[in-house]
């Protein structure tokens, strides 16, 4: 099917359906481009595949059938509307588009090895390999308690703390033993729990949420989540960790060129609510200069819309679609139970979080530290030597 648009339509004169998508011809130049089907499908703007609000992705990007194609195809008012053969509609912002076409990423230059090393010192883990005890709060009162806590949380990624008492100050007091609270959009402490509505984000609701870490918006993100449960009752609201450092691994040693591509291509997080408008890229395995992996920064309902150049899109979409069916896989993950005056510290630079969904009442109050300030204090208690 084609379809033409007359003068006064923004920036699309010409669109129809081609075998594997759509080729579109902008403004009033010869310039005509293909944009392939799943790319188009997963960046749709309408309310159904993001929120008009925050931006936030609804669609499930990895449930995208990879044989998805346009079945018709219409064009009015400045905007693109494809349906699909999976059932789907899509809506598409004709002037989104034309930035994206214009502004389409290339990816990092090729390292000569495109290898991902792991730092020996970490234990990495996939699902409930080893059975785990949380560490007693008052034991944190000693030096060697301390580093007890502070070592299982530099080599699993995790550590559990009971008997925290509730209040914003027994958060704060504990976050200092390793750094001082930093200070977001959030606040410094924050309350977490659903129905809040100081901010718009998909965290202060009761449904499922998919892993993923935090703030992948920001251009330095959070090293550490802490989050101390303040009430709790009522089914389900576990909270669910998969270990990004082994997923990552195992995909370098499964598929080594998607790993590769994750490492060379940056990816864009948003955070959008009124008077506020985040915005940072960075790969989602980021490498330090010897090649060893440092950050995992995954976020599919912040992620941004990014269009790479050819011939790099289908791999960038298997890529991203490798990655997350490890850490969706539930042998992976670990799934922890809540009761008021539970602790949870996670590095979100290597771990994912998430949580299934829940009834009752759930509460809890939270804050995020600084990576650098974990590995001053795992320095100071020679923990780390590096």
């Amino acid at each position: 099917m084609v379809a033409y648009c007359g003068a006064m339509a923004t920036r699309i004169r010409y669109a129809e359906i081609v075998d594997r998508g759509v080729r579109i011809g902008f403004g009033r130049d010869e310039r005509v481009v293909e944009l392939p089907s799943r790319w188009l499908r997963d960046h749709g703007d309408d309310e159904a595949s993001t929120d008009p609000r925050t931006r936030q992705r609804k669609v499930d990007t990895f449930a995208i059938p990879a044989d998805v194609e346009p079945q018709e195809l219409t064009f009015g008012g400045g905007r693109l509307t494809l349906s699909w053969s999976d059932g789907a509609t899509t809506g598409h912002d004709a002037g989104v588009l034309a930035d994206l076409i214009e502004n389409r990423r290339r990816p990092r230059a090729a390292r000569a090895d495109r290898s991902i090393g792991i730092d020996p010192e970490l234990d990495l883990w996939v699902g409930e390999s080893e059975p785990f005890s949380p560490v007693d709060a008052e034991s944190l009162d000693h030096p060697e308690g301390l580093a007890t806590m502070l070592g299982l949380l530099h080599r699993r990624g995790w550590v559990m703390i009971d008997g925290v008492a509730s209040g914003e100050q027994a958060v704060a007091e504990l976050a200092g033993r390793i750094g001082y609270v930093r200070r977001t959009i959030f606040g410094d402490v924050w309350e977490l729990a659903p129905g809040l509505s100081e901010h718009l984000d998909s965290a202060y609701e009761a449904t499922d949420l998919d892993v993923h870490t935090d703030c992948t918006y920001s251009n330095d993100a959070p090293g550490l989540i802490l989050f101390c449960c303040q009430a709790r009752d009522g089914d389900g609201g576990e909270s669910v960790l998969v270990d990004g450092f082994a997923a990552a691994r195992d995909l370098a040693s499964g598929e080594p060129f998607l790993a590769g591509a994750l490492t060379r291509f940056d990816f864009i997080g948003r955070y959008v609510e009124p008077g506020v408008h985040l915005r940072a890229e960075r790969p989602p395995l980021q490498l330090d200069p010897a090649g060893y992996l440092v950050q995992v920064s995954f976020n599919n309902y912040d992620r941004a819309p990014i269009l790479p150049t050819d011939p790099w899109v289908e791999t960038v979409i298997d890529a991203h679609g490798a990655f997350h069916q490890l850490i969706a896989d539930p042998g992976r993950q670990l799934r922890l139970g809540w009761r008021p005056g539970r602790v949870l510290i996670l590095d979100n630079w290597r771990l994912l979080h998430g949580r299934t969904a829940f009834t009752g009442d759930r509460r809890f109050l939270g804050c995020y530290l600084n990576h650098e300030d974990l590995q001053s204090i795992l320095r100071v208690m020679g923990i780390i030597r590096r």
